[in-house]
């Protein structure tokens, strides 16, 4: 009979796997690709974020200066002493986020403003405000 022959071959396939996931299965965890998880550094533990963000001008103390987008989830940008023009709109924030040469064309200096921007939002602060409420605090080393 050929089939006996397949048969056999398959059983004896089967049995291999299940010998293999046995043996995985039954070693202790000590055995076992285990990595305990790393504590974070220093660094990473001593940060305080701020409750009520504010942004502002430069001359103020309670700006907070790690801002992060939770809409585009990007690293608000501050430009001090500068505002942004009219013609800044959405779609060059959306497009040109990190090119600096084309929005630094939007820009205009005052030394009483400070524009602010993330991929979706931007702001020219006059004075402290709060923050929107999509930017939040990342965090500041102590």
């Amino acid at each position: 009979m050929i089939n006996n022959k397949f048969d056999d071959d398959l059983d004896d396939l089967l049995n291999d796997i299940n010998s293999v996931m046995d043996n995985k299965q039954s070693k202790p965890v000590s055995q076992q690709n285990y990595q305990p998880q790393q504590q974070p550094n220093q660094s990473q533990q001593q940060k305080r974020k701020c409750l009520s963000p504010q942004i502002g001008n430069q001359q103020q103390f309670r700006t907070c200066t790690n801002l992060r987008c939770l809409k585009c989830d990007l690293q608000v940008k501050c430009h001090f002493n500068q505002k942004w023009n009219k013609d800044a709109d959405y779609l060059i924030f959306r497009n040109y986020f990190n090119n600096m040469a084309i929005l630094q064309k939007y820009l205009t200096e005052d030394n009483q403003y400070n524009a602010y921007n993330c991929q979706c939002t931007n702001i020219n602060a006059l004075e402290s405000i709060d923050a929107p409420q999509n930017w939040v605090c990342s965090g500041h080393a102590i």
